[in-house]
């Protein structure tokens, strides 16, 4: 009643003044994280370009077995080169907190120059600015920066792409994903999608669950050295499955990890991959 009473005392083009200011700030403020951007962004690629992307990803097999995961995991290898890949010239693995990781870094430091549509001029993001000898992982890429000119606004405008990663996370059986490094990327903008979705190829079921982004605050007392949670800060999101992901800035507080993964396979030789690419941007 009281505030019925309010409203109605009031000339009217000042109570839808007052509603509009009010969904402008609330607009405003929706997706911010400790400072930062923070949204969901989904359809990222078109399907011809995922697909044909997964495809040559699972066709580069020599070294994305069972057999090797549990091999580098035996002898705690921290870090390895991987040469057997047939279309990544910068592979690696390594343990993340005792976490076994491939990832594949394609491009660094790379000064880009988008058109008044937001589309890539044509020539500034070559194929050669690429680690990497598939014209569909380039395609793949190419989407990304465009999905990001789409989503921040960079249109008629160049941008210096700080890095792109595709990270392949194996799961083996009784073992999945957990206690990753806390981090900030090293650009102020960046995308991460999930290339693959979560469910074995006879549609019985989940194999693993969880394996979104965890986000939280960072605190005060980090150094450079070392990047701390705010205990209590913390959030986990879902990228929803495949061809979706999260986008946000790094420039204030916000501080996020690859979020735990429990893989649910009883079988010893069932390997299974969280894929994902990571593309971080200066503007």
């Amino acid at each position: 009643m009281m505030l019925s009473n309010n409203i109605s005392s009031r000339p009217t083009t000042q109570v839808f003044s007052d509603a509009a200011s009010a969904s402008f700030v609330e607009t405003q403020t929706k997706g911010i994280k400790f400072g930062d951007t923070f949204r969901t962004v989904s359809s990222v690629f078109s399907e011809s370009v995922l697909n044909e992307a997964n495809r040559v990803i699972d066709d580069d097999k020599s070294y994305f077995n069972s057999a090797f995961v549990n091999r580098m995991l035996k002898k705690r290898t921290i870090s390895k080169v991987i040469e057997s890949s047939t279309i990544f010239d910068d592979l690696k693995f390594w343990l993340n907190c005792g976490n076994p990781v491939f990832s594949a870094e394609l491009c660094y430091n790379e000064r880009i120059q988008f058109d008044e549509n937001g589309h890539l001029i044509k020539g500034c993001f070559r194929k050669d600015c690429l680690a990497t000898s598939s014209d569909e992982i380039w395609a793949l890429c190419s989407e990304a920066l465009e999905k990001m000119a789409d989503e921040f606004q960079w249109r008629d405008r160049s941008v210096e792409v700080s890095g792109i990663a595709l990270i392949r996370y194996p799961l083996i059986p009784s073992r999945g994903i957990k206690n990753m490094v806390w981090h900030k990327d090293p650009g102020k903008k960046s995308m991460v999608v999930q290339l693959n979705d979560n469910t074995n190829a006879t549609g019985t079921g989940v194999k693993y669950s969880g394996g979104g982004l965890d986000i939280g605050k960072m605190s005060s007392s980090s150094n450079p050295m070392e990047t701390l949670l705010d205990e209590g800060t913390e959030e986990s999101f879902s990228y929803d499955g495949r061809n979706n992901g999260l986008r946000f800035s790094n420039e204030h507080s916000l501080i996020h990890r690859a979020g735990d993964i429990v893989y649910l396979s009883e079988n010893a030789d069932d390997l299974e991959e969280k894929r994902i690419i990571v593309v971080v941007v200066d503007d």
